[in-house]
């Protein structure tokens, strides 16, 4: 390949398209969004028929959505997996037909160009069909003279690492955005389309996650200098020191384009992109106006779950609980909303199901922060916290505050 692998992750609804449209505005960048999702929920499954040692193969569904990995034994083994997993794995020519229709029905919405040429991803491992589809954007979107192509995909952040290593020439971002603003967006999107209202819980987990890898992986020497984090209240409050930052990141020549939103190219509709939001039919131009609206468009008692359950995170990533932290905090508000929302229809969620088993586990993840931390093991602190040196990081910051 003549250019370098980008690789851009955020959570759904967090204003990862329009980071991925502001780098293809650069004339030696390309990002396509959310292209080949389908073809990672495949490679976690063949991770686990390799790597697993301990049985969880025989209690795993293929079918499963992408996990939080909180509180569960068999869920850390499952993000362990992941990590130490590699992208030479064979593919099963048996998935094609599946992974095709997948990949159509999810190429449709944001990158429908790429449709066409779906039948070049096809490869012996999956080192192969990513180099594949790599290509495959670079060709359709005539960007093989750039300097960097790579796609953005929403819930793949743990994938970092066997992508890390496998492009050691491969950089990557992480986009964040305030949980409260996610979830605003995430339930607001139900008037237009059902299929991406999710879990509350489980959306907020999935959040926390992402701040617990993007600390995690900033304290790995594989991501030096190669992993940048950004948040979307930067990207839009100050907009050309973001874009530089990016270019700077990139070791690219900053371009006045990547600040024009409306005259972003929209690959899948052959037209100017206006915009992917849950309140308005169409932005125009970038604006600090969505960084408020989950002030009045989240539940009340929304807001102070997701600060229960975020809370920490939160103010590590930058965010300011607003929920008054006093002698009966959490109320009963939350725990009541979490009964409710649990009985709610959603496309999918990772939490287990039962809220006096999940209240039961955020409290005790709470107060973890608080103990003698001579007196905690290991699976303890990984099955609240997923990793040691985030659980350490979080509780230096509970001991200054």
């Amino acid at each position: 390949m003549t250019f370098r692998p980008l690789f851009v992750t955020g959570m759904a609804r967090s204003g990862s398209n329009l980071l991925s449209r502001m780098l293809s505005a650069n004339p030696d960048a390309m990002v396509a969004c959310d292209p080949f999702f389908p073809l990672f929920t495949s490679l976690r499954n063949a991770m686990v028929r390799r790597g697993d040692k301990s049985g969880l193969v025989q209690a795993f569904d293929p079918a499963s959505p992408i996990q939080d990995y909180y509180f569960d034994d068999e869920r850390i083994r499952l993000m362990d997996i992941i990590q130490a997993g590699e992208l030479s794995l064979p593919y099963d020519r048996l998935e094609w037909q599946s992974l095709c229709e997948g990949s159509t029905s999810r190429m449709s919405h944001e990158c429908a160009d790429l449709i066409p040429h779906l039948s070049s991803l096809l490869g012996p491992t999956y080192r192969d069909m990513l180099d594949n589809g790599l290509r495959i954007i670079a060709g359709a979107r005539e960007a093989m003279g750039r300097r960097w192509v790579g796609f953005k995909e929403v819930w793949t952040i743990e994938f970092f690492a066997p992508l890390a290593r496998a492009y050691p020439e491969a950089r990557f971002i992480v986009l964040l955005r305030d949980p409260r603003a996610v979830l605003a967006s995430m339930r607001a999107i139900d008037r237009l389309d059902a299929t991406q209202v999710a879990h509350t819980l489980s959306y907020a987990r999935h959040w926390r996650k992402y701040v617990a890898f993007a600390t995690h992986y900033g304290n790995d020497p594989t991501f030096a200098n190669r992993l940048l984090v950004v948040t979307y209240e930067r990207l839009v409050a100050e907009l050309e020191k973001t874009a530089r930052a990016l270019c700077d990141f990139l070791e690219i020549a900053y371009d006045v384009a990547m600040l024009d939103a409306e005259a972003y190219y929209d690959f899948s509709r052959g037209t100017f992109w206006r915009g992917n939001s849950s309140f308005e039919t169409e932005l125009t131009g970038i604006s600090v106006r969505p960084l408020e609206w989950w002030r009045t468009h989240l539940d009340a008692c929304a807001v102070e779950l997701a600060e229960f359950v975020c809370g920490p995170e939160m103010v590590l990533a930058g965010y300011c609980p607003v929920t008054p932290a006093g002698e009966h905090w959490p109320s009963a508000a939350p725990l009541d909303y979490l009964v409710q929302n649990g009985r709610e229809p959603c496309s999918w969620r990772s939490d287990f199901g039962d809220p006096q088993r999940d209240w039961g586990f955020e409290l005790f993840r709470r107060t973890l922060l608080e103990l003698d931390e001579r007196s905690l093991d290991r699976d303890l602190v990984r099955r609240s916290f997923l990793f040691e040196d985030v659980f350490t990081r979080l509780r230096r910051q509970c001991a200054a505050a």
